[in-house]
C-alpha cells in the first residue's frame, strides 16, 4: 500500500509551515484547521488517498463523488504562504497512518509542520502546551516563548499525530504538537479557539481568529439533533459547563 496523491491545483510548489489536525479528542484541531480554512477561503492542492482510509465517498459541492482523503490546502496571508492539512478521518490501519505520516513529511522536507491536537483532563483545566522529537528544536521553540513540556502527555500520543510528530527528525523536518486540554467527550470549540489563539502568538503566524464559539456550538447542536437546537441552547447556556458540548 501506498499515498496517492491527487494534484488538484496548479500550484504544486511546496514548503514553509504545515498546520495539520485529524479528527481526535475533542476535535480541538480539526475544529480550529477548518476554521481558518473557511473564514480565509483556502485553496484545495492535493487529496492524499490511502487504502486504509475509511471507504466512504462523499459529494462534493458540485455533486461529484470525491474519494475518501486527506486535503492539503494553501493560504495566502500578508504575503505568506501557509499550508493546512486535515480529513474527515485518517487511516484506520498503524500501516497506514505510518506510510500518510512519512508521505506527509516527505512533502514539507526541510519546512516545519505543526501538529494541533487535544487532550483530556478535568473540566477546570484550560491549558495548551508544546511537545517536540528534537532537543535543537525544542530549546529554539523555548526561546520563541513556546511552552514546551518534557513530562507531558504521560500516556504518549498516538495516530498520525503521533507520527507526524514523532518522525520528523527522521525526515528532516521540523515538527511539534500542539496540545490544548478539553473534556473531550464532544466537539470542544471553546478549547480549538483557545489553541488556534496560542500558536498565533507563538509562532508569529498572521491567522485571524474566526472561532465564534456560540455559532459553532448551535451549529453542532442542530447537526447531532434536528429540530431542537434552541431548547438545547437553552438548557446548556444554564450549565456551568456549558462550553463542553
Amino acid at each position: 500500500m501506498s499515498v496517492l496523491i491527487d494534484w488538484v491545483s496548479e500550484t504544486n510548489t511546496l514548503g514553509g509551515t504545515l498546520l495539520v489536525a485529524m479528527p481526535g479528542v475533542g476535535d480541538v484541531g480539526k475544529l480550529a484547521i477548518d476554521a481558518v480554512n473557511t473564514e480565509l477561503d483556502a485553496e484545495p492542492i492535493a487529496r492524499l488517498i490511502h487504502p486504509s482510509l475509511p471507504p466512504l465517498a462523499k459529494l462534493d459541492e458540485n455533486g461529484l463523488l470525491k474519494p475518501p482523503h486527506i486535503l492539503l490546502s494553501r493560504l495566502e496571508i500578508d504575503g505568506r504562504e501557509i499550508f493546512t492539512l486535515t480529513g474527515d478521518a485518517q487511516p484506520m490501519t498503524p500501516e497506514g497512518q505510518s506510510e500518510m505520516a512519512q508521505s506527509v513529511l516527505e512533502l514539507f522536507e526541510e519546512g516545519e509542520v505543526v501538529v494541533l491536537a487535544g487532550m483530556s483532563a478535568e473540566a477546570e483545566r484550560k491549558d495548551v502546551f508544546c511537545i517536540t522529537s528534537s532537543s535543537e528544536y525544542r530549546i529554539e521553540l523555548e526561546k520563541n516563548g513556546v511552552d514546551v513540556r518534557r513530562d507531558e502527555p504521560k500516556a504518549g500520543v498516538i495516530g498520525m499525530a503521533a507520527l507526524i510528530t514523532a518522525l520528523g527528525p527522521v525526515k528532516n523536518v521540523r515538527t511539534s504538537c500542539n496540545i490544548a486540554t478539553t473534556i473531550g467527550n464532544s466537539a470542544d470549540p471553546v478549547a480549538a479557539q483557545l489553541l488556534l489563539e496560542t500558536i498565533r502568538r507563538w509562532w508569529s503566524l498572521p491567522l485571524p481568529v474566526p472561532i465564534d464559539a456560540t455559532q459553532r456550538l448551535a451549529n453542532k447542536l442542530r447537526e447531532m439533533h434536528p429540530g431542537k437546537p434552541d431548547d438545547l441552547i437553552s438548557e446548556l447556556s444554564d450549565s456551568p459547563n456549558s462550553i463542553y458540548m
